[in-house]
């Protein structure tokens, strides 16, 4: 077997829980090949929908979508520090991610290096600390508690568990810290904060940054609405994400077992498909299709930034034509159905990067 960055990143990710970091990252220059043989599969039982739809199951497909899948149904419940050997490879892969977005961004004359940051969706800070390290004058990593209570079984949002997780993150952090020169970890801070109702002051930031949030964000346009705010004037927002309607942006959560599962069914439906195939994940998938994932297109994306004051220089969506291959007319349908403003590029592009500019 051919050990590429990639691979071992991801390797790494899965063993240690930094699968929130670049480690997707790495792969980003072409989108991925997913070959999970929608039409050889077998049909293990029909879903009946609210709408007459009758659904083919098909066996294996949530295993080739979402590989690691079970490993959110029984996540690990307490953070722990990943070795120094972890955290190093993680940080050299993020150091070379920075490296080819950077060059992305000089196409249009702009840098992260002696800028002060803002990074949403920090986790245990391994990105914040290699954006230190790639010369940006100081990096605020801000992220919310509640976000990872509600992807574990049993979790309950209360006051408590989310000063429990903080933490377990600082413990986390504080090591990451540990793995640069002393200067560069004075430059990093982290704050829990809501960048829908951010305590970040307004024009503080020259940059904002996230990798696989903004598919997260409960209130989209609330939270582009307060990025213009912290932004300084001329500064500029880069976000790379996993757009809710591709085939696997129900996450390991939501994925189901026929393709873009999580798109075709209504709420309703999404409880019912549970209850019927799924019960001893109700909870935890309903509660994440709920609260952890938005349903913001590419072109509700768009419109959230320019009415906000955000000028879009760049939103490449990074197409799949698997993906186009295997998506049958009837289940763009049935998406249009439920979310009318869905587009086939929405459905087939499984990464996008965003660039945009505050006016």
């Amino acid at each position: 077997m051919k050990y590429t960055p990639n691979k071992i990143l991801r390797a790494v990710g899965n063993r240690t829980g930094l699968t929130k970091l670049f480690c997707h990252i790495f792969g980003l220059q072409k989108a991925p090949n997913k070959k999970y043989r929608i039409k050889t599969d077998k049909v293990f039982a029909i879903f009946n929908d609210s709408y007459g739809n009758q659904i083919e199951l098909l066996s294996g497909l949530r295993d080739r979508i979402k590989p690691n899948w079970r490993m959110m149904k029984n996540p690990v419940q307490i953070l722990k520090v990943p070795s120094s050997d972890s955290m190093t490879l993680a940080m050299q892969g993020q150091k070379q991610a920075l490296s080819r977005i950077e060059n992305f961004l000089q196409t249009f004359s702009l840098s992260f290096t002696d800028k002060e940051i803002l990074e949403v969706g920090a986790y245990h800070g391994s990105a914040t600390y290699a954006f230190a390290s790639f010369g940006a004058k100081r990096v605020l990593g801000t992220d919310m508690a509640a976000y990872y209570i509600n992807q574990t079984p049993g979790g309950v949002v209360s006051q408590e568990a989310i000063d429990e997780k903080n933490v377990e993150l600082r413990q986390i952090r504080n090591a990451h810290s540990k793995m640069v020169n002393p200067e560069v970890a004075q430059r990093v801070s982290f704050i829990e904060d809501d960048i829908c109702s951010s305590s970040v002051a307004s024009e503080s930031k020259d940059v904002i940054v996230s990798w696989e949030v903004l598919e997260h964000i409960t209130k989209p346009n609330d939270a582009f609405k307060e990025m213009a705010r912290i932004l300084k004037p001329g500064g500029f927002a880069f976000h790379e994400y996993n757009p809710f309607f591709s085939v696997d942006g129900g996450h390991s959560l939501c994925t189901l077992d026929f393709p873009w599962g999580h798109a075709r069914l209504n709420d309703e439906d999404f409880e019912k498909y549970l209850d019927e195939f799924r019960p001893d994940e109700k909870e935890v998938s309903l509660s994440f299709f709920r609260n952890n994932l938005n349903r913001m297109t590419l072109a509700h994306l768009t419109d959230c930034m320019e009415k906000n004051g955000l000028r879009p220089l760049s939103i490449i969506s990074w197409y799949s034509s698997d993906d186009q291959t295997h998506l049958a007319n009837e289940m763009l349908e049935q998406c249009k159905n439920i979310h009318p403003t869905v587009e086939l590029v929405d459905l087939v592009a499984p990464i996008v990067w965003v660039l945009c500019e505050k006016i």
